[in-house]
């Protein structure tokens, strides 16, 4: 049988699709998840419409019928040679690079062929990207060395996932997201024009709708209520309550697995609205991409004493000043490359039914991201729980009967229709 993941580095297109989908994912969070593969989720005639939309010479791909071990090859060397003409930095567009890897999936019969095709291809996916040691199980490649994977399937197996908890001395906080292939990446970060135009989307968004921001005193108050409405902010929700994250695991996409994040937190590392360190983390979205650049690389510097740091970082501790006149005129370099827990003032009901709290990011890249820090370890590795798609539905009816549903979470009039519209369906 035809067998694309021999050396993966002998195919210039699939590295690059998989460095796109894969790679990155796996030295950000490290793990993959490849079940939309595996089991031919991705729907042929939407993946269409995406590639067509964009223009991309790879559409050809699904216009035509899947392929066969007999006829992958030839068919693939013709994008191949498209390949190699149009692109210059060995990259590929994120729809580009799942179109790709989808189809070369297809190739295979069935789900199981294709889990032994994954399997096999560790070693290859290991070398082109220098990843260690990968393990595969149940869809999931992962860094064995630095991962432990705990799937759940039921609800009785995530009350014993949570009951066997162990973090003296510290705090525990909790996050969903039903995709787990989502990087854990505030929003902001998660799209590099949006990264870029930071500055932009923070001060336009107020400028368009100032009325809205007229209870806000602070700029952490500014990034909360932009989170609440979805602008992309440096804020990550989490909640202190774990049936609040398991909710928002399974509460859309049905089809992907979901993740459930587990954070352990030292006290210090825990912040209050006026926090000094808050307050530093919540201006940077004030400034231009350059100047972030600028200050992420003077923190970075070993060489750079605190002391000329703080001389170079004027314009933000002016900033910071503004804000808070009694501001000590110094900032700690390393907090500004760093990450914190923020408990947020219950100003909304939102806040208030989610028990709901931020992580606030500073100036980091993704393959030095230091929320992974707080990860829940145990016995030296961090713990990675996934929820299997096939559990969703049964998870939210047990959820559901403790009332941990829309309409508890969303205390909006539109979200409690929609719920109630939905209940007598």
């Amino acid at each position: 049988m035809f067998f694309f993941f021999e050396d993966i580095s002998q195919y210039p297109l699939i590295k690059a699709a998989f460095k796109t989908v894969f790679a990155k994912k796996i030295r950000s969070d490290m793990f993959c998840n490849m079940e939309e593969y595996i089991y031919g989720r991705i729907d042929k005639r939407e993946m269409l419409d995406d590639l067509t939309k964009i223009d991309s010479p790879f559409a050809q791909l699904y216009r035509d019928s899947y392929p066969t071990p007999e006829n992958a090859f030839s068919y693939f060397v013709r994008f191949l040679e498209i390949f190699l003409k149009t692109q210059t930095n060995g990259l590929l567009p994120s729809i580009e690079a799942k179109a790709v890897i989808n189809w070369i999936y297809r190739a295979y019969p069935t789900a199981e062929i294709r889990k032994d095709m994954t399997a096999k291809a560790l070693s290859s996916l290991s070398d082109a990207f220098d990843l260690g040691t990968l393990a595969f199980a149940d869809s999931i490649i992962y860094d064995k060395k630095k991962v432990e994977l705990n799937i759940i399937s039921s609800f009785s197996g995530f009350n014993n996932a949570i009951k066997e908890l162990a973090t003296p001395g510290k705090t525990l906080y909790y996050r969903g997201h039903a995709d787990c292939d989502y990087l854990l990446l505030p929003s902001i970060m998660r799209s590099e024009n949006w990264l870029e135009c930071e500055r932009d989307i923070y001060n336009e968004t107020l400028i368009e709708c100032p009325e809205d921001f007229n209870h806000c005193k602070t700029h952490l108050d500014y990034l909360v209520h932009m989170q609440h409405y979805g602008v992309p902010t440096r804020l990550l929700d989490v909640t202190r309550n774990p049936l609040v994250a398991l909710y928002f695991a399974c509460e859309s996409q049905p089809k992907k697995s979901g993740e459930f994040i587990i954070f352990q937190v030292n006290s210090q590392d825990v912040k209050y609205p006026k926090s000094d360190t808050a307050s530093i983390l919540a201006s940077l979205p004030l400034f231009s991409q350059s100047v972030k650049d600028s200050l992420q690389k003077l923190a970075s510097d070993t060489s750079v004493t605190q002391e000329y740091f703080n001389k170079k970082a004027t314009r933000l501790l002016h900033e910071i000043k503004l804000e808070k006149p009694a501001f000590r005129d110094e900032i700690v370099k390393k907090d500004v490359l760093d990450c914190f827990f923020v408990l947020s003032e219950k100003r909304n009901q939102r806040i208030v039914k989610q028990d709901g709290a931020f992580i606030i990011c500073g100036l980091f890249s993704e393959h030095q991201n230091p929320i992974h820090n707080y990860r829940y370890q145990k016995g030296g590795k961090k713990q990675v729980y996934i929820i299997k798609s096939s559990a969703k539905k049964q998870l939210l009816k047990t959820l559901d009967e403790f009332c941990i549903n829309k309409a508890h979470l969303f205390p909006e009039l539109p979200d409690v229709a929609e719920y109630i519209r939905e209940s007598y369906q």
